[in-house]
């Protein structure tokens, strides 16, 4: 039966609270009172009966003290903090609270949570409706729907309270009818939810990655209470690295055991199997912080990456995510220092020693300079991986992400299938669903076959992934903004440049040149365009040819058309049209590009051509 929220006896309160407040002073919650504030607000507004207050805009403003003018599509704290807070549970309840009487967990999709009483012979609890709900035990849960985590927009002001009631006891039938629906649901291979990646188990192997140990990072501020910050600083580094595909990371209850301690980093290496060792210092004065950080490699002992961070500490919370933002996105992910000293080792080795991720890496090294010369080469060596190994869903991504961009930018003169490529994404996808990049993939396979709701869901689930991984913002965040959205766009191409500017490179520029463009700055365009790495290429010769028309400069314009048509003699003077609507652009941005052609003075060239 249902009970309406202010009815609820005291005792299930009572439990619950008693259940939070162990919760918050376990290993995994309570050095860090981000996390302990999140789960209390969120228990808080449960047991008040606020559950439709539960939203992502509530939330950022109440808990992470967003502005009222906070935009979740632009921001993703919530998203972020809701997926540290569910592997924070689920470790939680893997170790400390496996026995507890109440599970609390934060399901995916709403920030409701979802509380299961799991002693049937509690006090009052489970007795009270033990006539309603089987005997092991019962959950508690909105009858609302649940808000969802994506939220279309902010409110113009925080959502007005509303009572909510609970559902205490589900009958089984319905709930075999909503799993067996759930189920046909999933099986739709385009709408796969996204598992959540878990940090690795000790000693455990990495099949196609490197193992990375995080080790507490030092409090050097000379006050002991300042650990909470250290620590909580090392426990979202760890989480947001966790969710790199590539990557294999230790679990906190692993390296913590290391803090206080001296480290010899290589034989920590050969103890716990990590090729990599993260570790750091914080030191905080006043309203100043500094957080030095430092990448070894365990192998050799060698220093391959280091940085520090100067703060002013207006915001505790935004200087931790950006921090933390910065050293994942600039050591993990696409291009990032540990996939660069990955690709330099497989180089070394000689034939004997290759591997099928060897071959990816050298793939990937090779594609970092998209040019027709190392196309070939690049599909060689990953259909050898694929040979080696038909599982790898990391070498069939990077396979059907060469064929795509080969199709759209014209770097390979092979004849390609549309259908082919998105095939191809989709079965990376199906190899490993929480593999960000191959979601990244499948959306750019969606968005450049004129699929834009697919692409949106697969974007989605790619950045809330790997929200640090510049490669992948800045793909995605390109075409967000070209095909309508340039507001968003340029914010994630900008957020891609500040974590890591070599991996977010021509993606980022191509954005902001092309915004700039939009926008009548037309010199402007042209500095940036110029910084784009990719100057000898199809694409850049097309926006080339528009921003020198808007300045008037057509000899130069007359310049960039015979490169053009060195690169693709078959180009004719509908073939810009052609190549801005294949990207999804709006009409009227067609037509401000198209002004810019009609300007430089080519067109006549063309026709002249065609005569």
């Amino acid at each position: 039966m249902d009970v309406p929220l202010g009815h609820r006896s005291e005792s299930e309160a009572r439990a619950i609270r008693e259940q939070l407040d162990r919760i918050l002073k376990s290993g995994p919650f309570h050095q860090s009172r981000r996390r302990q504030r999140f789960l209390e607000y969120l228990i808080n507004e449960t047991l008040a009966g606020r559950g439709e207050r539960l939203k992502g805009y509530s939330v950022a403003v109440e808990v992470f003290d967003r502005p009222e003018s906070f935009d979740p599509l632009v921001d993703p704290v919530v998203r972020i903090e809701a997926a540290r807070l569910r592997d924070k549970l689920r470790e939680y309840y893997e170790a400390e609270g496996r026995n507890d009487p109440v599970r609390i967990e934060l399901p995916k999709g709403t920030y409701t949570p979802h509380i299961e009483f799991r002693q049937a012979n509690g006090p009052e609890i489970a007795a009270a409706h033990s006539a309603e709900v089987a005997p092991e035990s019962h959950a508690i849960a909105a009858t609302a729907p649940a808000a969802p985590t994506e939220d279309a927009s902010p409110p113009a002001s925080p959502p007005s309270p509303r009572r909510s009631r609970w559902a205490l006891a589900i009958p089984a039938a319905a709930m075999i009818f909503v799993a067996g629906a759930a189920g046909m649901w999933l099986a739709r291979e385009q709408w796969q939810p996204v598992p959540q990646r878990q940090v690795q188990d000790p000693l455990r192997a990495v099949a196609n990655g490197p193992l990375i140990a995080v080790l507490p990072f030092v409090n050097l501020s000379g006050d002991p209470k300042q650990d909470y910050f250290s620590d909580g600083l090392t426990e979202d580094i760890l989480t947001e690295l966790s969710r790199t595909p590539d990557l294999g990371v230790l679990a906190r209850n692993t390296t913590f055991q290391y803090k206080g301690r001296a480290v010899d980093v290589m034989k920590l290496g050969r103890e716990l199997g990590a090729r990599y060792v993260l570790e750091g210092s914080v030191r905080r004065t006043d309203d100043r912080l500094r957080v030095t950080a430092q990448l070894i490699d365990a192998e050799t002992g060698t220093h391959i990456w280091a940085d520090r961070f100067d703060r002013e500490m207006a915001d505790v919370f935004l200087v931790q995510d950006e921090i933390v933002s910065q050293i994942v996105g600039k050591i993990a992910g696409g291009y990032g220092v540990i996939e660069k000293n990955e690709a330099n080792s497989a180089a070394r080795k000689s034939p004997e020693e290759i591997r099928a991720y060897d071959l990816v890496l050298r793939a990937r090294d090779v594609m970092w300079e998209w040019k027709r010369e190392y196309i070939h080469s690049a599909r060689t060596m990953l259909l050898e991986a694929i040979a080696l190994d038909p599982t790898n869903a990391r070498a069939r991504r990077e396979l059907a992400w060469l064929t795509l961009v080969s199709w759209v930018f014209r770097y390979d003169d092979a004849p390609v299938n549309p259908d082919e490529i998105v095939s191809g994404a989709n079965k990376a996808v199906q190899l490993d669903p929480a593999d960000a990049r191959a979601r990244m993939v499948a959306a750019s396979a969606f968005f450049f076959t004129g699929q834009l709701d697919r692409f949106n869901h697969e974007a989605e689930q790619a950045m809330e992934l790997a929200p640090n991984d510049a490669e992948i913002v800045a793909i995605l965040g390109y075409m967000i903004a070209i095909s309508g959205d340039w507001p968003r766009g340029t914010s994630l191409a900008e957020k891609a440049h500040a974590l890591n500017a070599k991996a977010a490179s021509g993606w980022y520029e191509v954005t902001m040149y092309l915004n700039l463009y939009l926008n009548g700055e037309y010199e402007r365009a042209l500095e940036l365009i110029r910084q784009d790495p990719s100057q000898q290429t199809l694409y850049t010769y097309v926006y080339y040819i528009s921003i020198y028309g808007q300045l008037g400069r057509k000899e130069e314009a007359l310049e960039v058309w015979r490169k053009l048509l060195v690169e693709e003699p078959a180009w004719r003077a509908d073939s810009f049209e052609k190549w801005w609507r294949a990207r999804n652009m709006r009409d009227e941005d067609i037509a401000k590009m198209r002004d810019g052609v009609s300007k430089s003075g080519v067109l006549n060239a063309a026709a002249k051509s065609d005569q």
